[in-house]
């Protein structure tokens, strides 16, 4: 019995075999900007150091006003992202009329 071709979504595939559309990938494999790891930062307003573990390593990064980050922390409402790829520390914190509340970015220095 011969296989049917049919076109799905502009996609022609065999019957009974899903249609599979390949998505070219902005960033090569291995690296991608869009990963994140949790991560609890501990803030010192003195010296504007940001810290917290990844992977079991002590991370450390300097930003030049730490006070803003530690009234983002308090006002959080989602676990705290850290995007090691732009040093990026993403804060999700409460706000009127934003059900998800609104993200703030923080990008770090090395210290």
């Amino acid at each position: 019995m011969p296989l049917q071709s049919i076109t799905v979504s502009g996609q022609v595939t065999e019957a009974g075999a899903p249609a599979v559309q390949a998505r070219p990938s902005a960033a090569p494999p291995g690296h991608r900007c869009e990963e994140s790891v949790r991560v609890v930062p501990g803030v010192d307003l003195s010296q504007g150091t940001i810290t917290f573990m990844v992977d079991g390593h002590l991370e450390r990064y300097w930003h030049h006003e730490p006070r803003l980050i530690t009234q983002a922390l308090a006002c959080s409402v989602r676990p705290v992202r850290w995007f090691p790829a732009t040093r990026k520390l993403t804060l999700t914190v409460a706000a009127a009329g934003h059900r998800n509340g609104v993200e703030r970015h923080f990008i770090l220095s090395a210290f």
